[in-house]
């Protein structure tokens, strides 16, 4: 199982939400609308246990559900706009993301794969946007690849994976300041897991073609 160095997993001010259920393969986030400014399809995010543990995993849906007055609002042939503002910004919309486990961290130390014990409710969810640990979990391995991606691979996901795929590459080659050996690297790592997967194949290098 690969092993990467890790920083703090104390909480950040990048908190996105928190834990409504999980399991080992993965978990959902309960969020508010006004707290959607930053996560999107394909982030990495951390659900935080403690200062010694942690639960990694992608983004890989997100969804908002309605309630009776969202419903009242979408009937009405001209909704005033702050109601809208308000129903969208002062009340508990619910919001709920999708994520599956990529890997954890236990003691400052990340590992690739699913974790001893899924993350709790309630535990507090961020995005990971620290540069030091954002760059250890999506680093090279020594053999040149890129531990995780066979988990995005093989999950089941109502988003198509070549459409999670390209979001993830994309939102960490930004984050990795356009580093083109990690997108070089993360291209050729797709090549090989999907290499009998035609249709998620192709869509998938013709996305990301704009990035090289």
């Amino acid at each position: 199982m690969t092993e990467r160095t890790s920083t703090s997993t104390t909480p950040s001010p990048d908190l996105i939400g928190r834990v409504l259920r999980a399991s080992t393969a993965g978990f959902a986030v309960g969020s508010q609308v006004n707290q959607l400014s930053t996560p999107g399809l394909g982030c990495l995010v951390k659900a935080v246990r403690d200062d010694s543990e942690a639960v990694y995993g992608l983004i890989s849906d997100i969804h908002i559900d309605d309630d009776q007055l969202v419903q009242r609002l979408v009937m009405a042939d001209n909704p005033p706009r702050s109601l809208i503002e308000d129903q969208r910004h002062n009340r508990m919309l619910p919001v709920e993301m999708t994520v599956i486990t990529l890997g954890y961290s236990q003691n400052g130390t990340i590992r690739y794969g699913l974790p001893p014990r899924p993350p709790l409710n309630l535990d507090p969810v961020a995005l990971c946007l620290d540069d030091e640990e954002l760059r250890a979990f999506t680093a090279v391995t020594p053999r040149g690849t890129l531990g995780y991606f066979r988990l995005i691979t093989r999950t089941k996901s109502s988003v198509p994976l070549d459409q999670l795929l390209v979001a993830h590459v994309r939102d960490v080659y930004s984050k990795r300041d356009n580093d083109e050996l990690w997108l070089s690297t993360a291209v050729q790592e797709i090549i090989d897991l999907l290499r009998t997967d035609y249709e998620a194949l192709m869509p998938t290098l013709e996305a990301l073609s704009d990035l090289a």
